[in-house]
């Protein structure tokens, strides 16, 4: 027994010294990236206290003297050499995008972004922000076609987040700014067909009614009115994953203004004031209540006096 025993550990000694290599491993990996996550996070602070101590008696980014700004640049610098392909070092790229756009730096602003969309496209939130921010400094530019190129892949590419959805909206204003109203048209009535088709594969329910307060807001620009209204309304049967308040307010003033529908207008109004007491935009709805009452009163004391069937000459009686 006693040599079985020996024979047994003998043969189990490999798959244990298997099991602690792998374990030893593992927990390498893990202690590994977690030391090198804390490292990227501790660098990335490094920088911030950096650019805070430099932005301390400036209001703004743009009145850094060039060397300040290389300072604060070289800061994060580091963070991208020292955890290269890290989130820290991809924030850290797109910061100092953001810090020469803020100086109106725009090409050394688009060269830090195209980094970012370049190298750290796994981390799509930074990603995407980074897109967005090159389209914005090509509009700040008014160099519409190369903003209109960013927004058309923000939309593809994400098509389902905020930046994405509002994408083609974005378009359209461009083309209102450079005094193109057709071509705005033609961008709007696009952004239509984009989210009538999306709504059905929505991922969500919720998502789906995101679309639609897009979509609502496409025929408004359009001046479609009916259509606005009725999608505001089916908006509204849903009792959450909207925006409730903007969408009484948007369906009562459409309904007012637009439509001239009193009656309709100040039920919208009044559901506004009576689920949302306390609103910020409750004593805008009170006052548009209160205008229209006093349109009705006015509107029926000043009714002429006319009998409701038309007087009819009796027959003459000298006659008879």
């Amino acid at each position: 027994m006693h040599n079985a025993s020996k024979t047994c550990q003998h043969l189990m000694t490999p798959l244990t010294l298997t099991r602690r290599l792998l374990s030893g491993l593992v927990l390498g990996l893990v202690i590994t990236g977690c030391s090198a996550s804390y490292n990227g996070e501790r660098l990335f602070w490094k920088a911030q206290q950096v650019q805070a101590a430099a932005l301390k008696n400036k209001k703004e980014a743009n009145q850094l003297t060039a060397a300040e700004t290389a300072k604060i640049v070289n800061a994060y610098a580091v963070v991208i050499q020292r955890v290269p392909g890290s989130i820290w070092a991809a924030q850290s790229q797109g910061t100092i995008g953001s810090l020469y756009a803020t100086q109106k730096q725009y090409d050394k602003a688009r060269e830090a972004y195209g980094l970012v969309v370049q190298n750290f496209n796994q981390y799509q939130g930074v990603a995407l922000a980074a897109r967005v921010a090159m389209a914005k400094t090509y509009e700040l530019e008014q160099r519409w076609n190369e903003a209109m190129k960013w927004y058309n892949e923000i939309a593809d590419l994400y098509p389902w987040s905020s930046a994405g959805l509002s994408a083609p909206l974005r378009i359209a204003v461009m083309y209102e700014k450079h005094q193109a109203p057709e071509l705005a048209t033609q961008s709007y009535e696009r952004a239509v067909g984009m989210y009538t088709k999306r709504i059905p594969d929505a991922p969500t329910p919720e998502m789906a009614f995101i679309v639609k307060g897009y979509l609502a807001l496409a025929y408004q620009r359009l001046s479609q009115w009916d259509l606005a209204v009725t999608t505001l309304e089916e908006l509204l049967k849903a009792r959450a994953g909207i925006n409730r308040p903007l969408a009484l307010l948007t369906l009562a003033t459409i309904y007012d203004v637009k439509l001239h529908v009193p009656e309709k207008a100040i039920a919208a109004y009044t559901t506004f004031t009576q689920e949302f007491p306390n609103h910020p935009l409750g004593k805008v709805a009170k006052a548009q209540l209160g205008r229209l009452a006093a349109l009705k009163t006015d509107s029926t004391s000043a009714a002429p006096m006319t009998p409701a069937i038309p007087a009819v000459p009796l027959p003459s009686t000298a006659t008879r």
